[in-house]
């Protein structure tokens, strides 16, 4: 403990060789969280303030991380209250909102009982695809600030946490909160049948983009990480990335650099086909999914293409793997991809998706491990 973590991932971030790999583990709204602050899910899924605050701090004290994610601060200082508890799901009121919630006890999926069974996926919901620019414009309000609650969590969080790690704030483009808004298929219609709209709601999650990076450099923030989706070509072709996909991710890497902020950029999926425009972006460290569908994502895939003085963050399988929880198993692959990177270079090791609600505390310890003990 007491290791500075955050200037070892900032030196990383600046392309700059680090006397031993940083490591941090992906973590994604409250799955796995809830597990290592000794909560039940319901608590943290619709938890106050101060229950995220001891959740986030509950990651770094539990497992040493040089890199911490960011997940919110709730709705408000009120804790929820638990209505109802089935062998399907949990009933939860959020006491600062006043809304009534379902948490699916199989899959953790969180929907407003209220509005019927729409998937919460970060500021918006799954429902109904969009027809018109009217319609967008009803729908989405233009951004206009972070809010008290979540900047004052936000400070709180790097206040508290101090040198030991990098806090990392996290949003998406606005090509993939677009997609959302749409719902899948709609979004791949609309790209092909009516692009025009589709860039219209696309620019108006994007206009704000400038105003959240310059609000989470105020609070305090040093880095973000950028999480892209259903932009790669298991989804859509080279063209399809370089004509709708590519423009955001450019976009919001240039509004995090205005404001002064090393950017982390995450693109699940296959990306071989794209590495090049991928590399092509100022991002200061790229980051993989898994291997998925058999396709060979790995940091020695990515190295020639982004070069010796560019950041990679590590892609350990945070399923299977994990699920396994072979404690030789882990630190092998968490050795491959440090020498997958190669000596020098700048490397974070994470994981290459978020952590699941099923992972074993241990099995993290065993990544942690892992990266502490390797040598060249």
């Amino acid at each position: 403990m007491g290791h500075d973590g955050k200037k070892l991932a900032l030196d990383a971030l600046h392309g700059k060789a680090t006397e031993r790999i940083p490591v941090g583990p992906l973590t994604w709204g409250f799955e796995y969280l809830w597990k290592v602050a000794g909560l039940e899910p319901w608590q943290l899924a619709c938890g106050g303030s101060e229950t995220w605050h001891r959740a986030h701090m509950a990651m770094l004290e539990r497992h040493d991380v040089d890199v911490l994610w960011y997940e919110g601060a709730g709705n408000g200082p009120k804790e929820p209250t638990l209505l109802q508890d089935t062998r399907r799901e949990w009933v939860v009121r959020d006491n600062n909102t006043g809304h009534t919630y379902g948490l699916m006890k199989d899959s953790f999926a969180l929907y407003d009982l209220e509005s019927g069974p729409h998937i919460a996926i970060g500021t918006t919901e799954t429902s109904r695809a969009i027809t018109s620019r009217e319609e967008a414009d009803e729908r989405i309000p233009l951004f206009q600030t972070w809010g008290r609650i979540y900047l004052d969590g936000l400070r709180r969080l790097i206040t508290d946490v101090g040198d030991r790690a990098l806090v990392l704030p996290h949003h998406s483009p606005g090509y993939i909160i677009g997609c959302y808004e749409f719902g899948f298929q709609a979004a791949m219609e609309t790209m092909v049948y009516d692009p025009e709209l589709f860039f219209y709601v696309c620019d108006r999650f994007a206009e704000g983009d400038q105003r959240r990076m310059r609000e989470w450099a105020e609070a305090g923030a040093e880095a973000v990480y950028i999480a892209d989706g259903w932009a790669s070509c298991d989804i859509i072709s080279p063209s399809m990335f370089e004509r709708f996909a590519l423009p955001y991710q450019r976009s919001i890497t240039e509004a995090a650099h205005q404001a002064g902020l090393p950017i982390i950029f995450w693109n699940e999926g296959d990306v071989l086909p794209i590495l090049e425009l991928e590399a092509s972006l100022p991002v200061d460290a790229f980051a993989i999914e898994q291997p998925r569908k058999g396709v060979d994502l790995t940091i020695a895939r990515l190295r020639p293409v982004f070069g010796p003085h560019r950041c990679l963050m590590g892609n350990v399988d945070s399923e299977e793997l994990f699920r396994r929880n072979d404690p030789a198993e882990i630190k092998r692959a968490v050795s491959d991809q440090i020498r997958q990177s190669g000596q020098g270079n700048p490397f974070i090791v994470s994981t290459g998706s978020p952590l699941p609600s099923s992972t074993e505390l241990s099995a993290v310890d065993a990544m942690i491990e892992a990266v502490r003990a390797f040598h060249f």
